[in-house]
């Protein structure tokens, strides 16, 4: 689904990535984790089109590396950002909306009703806020507004960076009970997260980036044992009972 190698990406004269090769297979969950700085969020970034690159990213058999970000959401990559960003003084539906744009446009009668009939089921607390501003909801809602937002687009793939960020731990565990719903219609993701153990979770395969390399890579069932990862990302190497046991409601 997507293919990418030897990936270069720059914020001027810095090299940010350093010749990374990732894969996202149909129909799969995989994510990336790593440090602070280590270029999680640039590499999302330079799928989409929003940072300097050079290398190759082939989605469905197409080079993208060269188009611009506008024509990348077109042919169905939706990036859910970092910190959510939802626009605070649109209301709930006046958002959802926004997320029709890149098969839809800006103008002319829209038919969504199915599209956003699957968002509410999904996320009935945003049929419930639906005409409330933005700026008013709680952090876990944004969230989900955010990626409803994404739904609306009618992706081929979702691209999430940290949607764990910032909120209380009951609503990670909801939050990703619904992303691993997400994938289960079809839908293949490229997570970001910093939450290592819920990311090697609900993942297929895994990457670990460190200063722009990708330093390890596996099935997400092996790296969630790997004492490397555990010391690194998870604090103190736990054994793998007690990682069930602080995820198993997600799946």
């Amino acid at each position: 689904m997507l293919k990418i190698g030897n990936l270069h990406a720059y914020y001027g004269a810095i090299e940010a990535l350093k010749g990374v090769n990732i894969a996202v297979g149909e129909d799969a969950i995989v994510c990336i984790i790593g440090a602070n700085g280590a270029g999680k969020t640039t590499l999302l970034n330079a799928i989409s089109g929003a940072v300097t690159r050079t290398g190759s990213i082939a989605f469905n058999g197409q080079e993208i590396g060269s188009l611009s970000s506008v024509k990348i959401a077109k042919m169905g990559i939706s990036h859910v950002p970092e910190g959510r960003h939802v626009f605070p003084g649109l209301t709930v539906m006046q958002n959802l909306e926004v997320g029709t744009v890149p098969w839809h446009g800006f103008f002319g009668p829209m038919n969504y009703g199915e599209d956003l009939e699957k968002v509410f089921t999904l996320f009935p607390r945003l049929k419930e806020r639906e005409k409330q501003l933005a700026f008013s909801l709680s952090g876990g809602e944004q969230q989900m507004l955010a990626i409803g937002r994404a739904l609306m687009s009618r992706p081929k793939m979702l691209l999430l960076d940290e949607p764990s960020m910032g909120l209380a731990p009951l609503v990670v565990m909801e939050l990703f009970e619904k992303i691993v719903e997400i994938n289960k219609q079809g839908l293949p993701m490229l997570l970001v997260e910093q939450n290592a153990r819920v990311a090697l979770k609900v993942s297929r395969y895994g990457y670990v980036i460190r200063q722009g390399e990708i330093v390890i890579e596996g099935e997400s069932e092996v790296l969630r044992t790997d004492k490397r990862i555990a010391k690194a990302y998870i604090g103190v190497f736990e054994d793998e009972g007690t990682i069930e046991r602080d995820t198993e409601a997600i799946v």
